[in-house]
């Protein structure tokens, strides 16, 4: 672990980047506001909430605290990049160092059953599963802040992909509303026949309203080239497209086609419906296999791209007066990818300032810097001086 690794109390600066760090580890559940419980902790032994920063980001947290008969750990959070370096325990060692003083003679927590991972990193460090059921009951119900979205506290996300649901989760967080993946509700995909990221928003958001009855969010993303003229622009998820499929897929679809194609209304298929039924990161690792074949000779000082972000938030699905926001991100694109964080084309888009990838870079700074952040402060903005909040 690098030395740089610090562990101090909790300040109330801390809460975006923190919730957001517990988002990433799947700590966040709708029926638990994170807001709220933070609040509660801070009225109750705040000492004995601890946050661990490596330089300005923060990438561990814990939360401990003694009832007068056992000691309690919560909210045990460790950034996916700094895992397997000794800070979870760090963590743990300073929270049963908190509780002890406090004349705790036992440390207990509780986890779900099928966290299986938690559990082993647990018994490593000598905790035992002890012989007991685990009982609750909710004395006060949080979920999401009723006053924080249109017509109720969800909102659905127009998009399948977890990591872009953590990563926009995280950038509503100051407004507590609790994001819902399309997919909960349907699993066909809108045709995105749009030629431009606003059109496509759009028509992903109504797609995502009709499906779910719920105010919509839909972020149509992608990342333009200047040695492409602008490539892959609004075909970013499915650049690969067509080339993507094995020879054997593609004689399947092949063989699909007439079928897909007498639709009734004469629906077209999907652009780049050959990438169907992979899994995200293997469609990013075509895509970014694509990009860097197309930009083979090409020298750095030619690489500039930029990612583009356009929001629409819809109130419902035939809202005539939706909100859209934009945001821009400068950089250029590598040779090779770099970094494990983030998701699509992040590995190989250079962050000047920052000196490393989008996806060396931890989820809280890319959240104050990236496209997302920009279109995402645009559009809260724009939600506050409409009244939805």
């Amino acid at each position: 672990m690098a030395a740089s690794v610090q562990l101090r109390p909790y300040r109330p600066a801390d809460e975006a980047a923190v919730i957001a760090l517990w988002q990433a580890c799947g700590l966040v559940r709708p029926w638990n506001d994170p807001q709220r419980d933070i609040a509660r902790k801070l009225g109750v032994q705040a000492d004995g909430f601890v946050v661990a920063l490596d330089g300005e980001s923060i990438v561990g947290s814990v939360m401990a605290g003694y009832d007068g008969h056992r000691g309690w750990v919560n909210y045990l959070a460790v950034q996916p990049g700094q895992r397997h370096a000794g800070l979870g325990r760090r963590l743990m060692a300073a929270a049963e160092t908190f509780v002890a003083g406090l004349g705790a003679p036992k440390m207990n927590l509780q986890l779900r059953e099928d966290n299986e991972s938690a559990a082993l990193f647990y018994e490593r460090i000598g905790y035992t599963r002890d012989a007991a059921l685990s009982y609750g009951r909710r004395l006060v119900e949080d979920g999401a802040r009723p006053s924080a979205a249109p017509g109720g506290g969800s909102l659905v996300l127009a998009s399948r992909n977890t990591k872009k649901l953590k990563e926009m989760q995280a950038l509503f967080a100051p407004l507590g509303v609790a994001l819902r993946l399309v997919s909960e509700f349907s699993d066909i995909e809108p045709d995105e026949t749009g030629a431009s990221f606003v059109e496509n928003a759009l028509i992903k958001a109504r797609h995502a309203a009709q499906v779910s009855g719920l105010p919509a969010l839909a972020d149509d993303s992608g990342l333009e080239v200047a040695a492409l003229r602008g490539a892959p622009g609004v075909h970013s998820a499915r650049y690969a497209g067509f080339e993507a499929a094995s020879f054997a897929s593609k004689t399947r679809m092949a063989a699909e086609r007439p079928a897909m194609d007498g639709r009734a209304g004469g629906e077209s298929p999907r652009r780049g419906f050959a990438m169907d039924g992979m899994s995200q990161a293997e469609k990013d690792r075509l895509n970014n296999d694509k990009l860097l074949a197309a930009l083979a000779g090409v020298p750095a000082a030619r690489r500039g791209a930029r990612f583009v972000s356009v929001l629409a938030l819809l109130r419902h699905a035939d809202d005539p007066v939706p909100l859209l926001a934009q945001g821009f991100w400068n950089g250029r694109i590598l040779e090779a990818p770099r970094g494990g964080n983030g998701f699509g084309y992040d590995p190989l888009f250079w962050v000047a300032d920052h000196d490393c990838s989008s996806a060396e870079l931890a989820p809280d700074v890319k959240n104050r810097i990236s496209h997302r952040a920009r279109a995402s402060a645009e559009l809260l903005r724009q939600w506050r001086t409409a009244g939805l909040s």
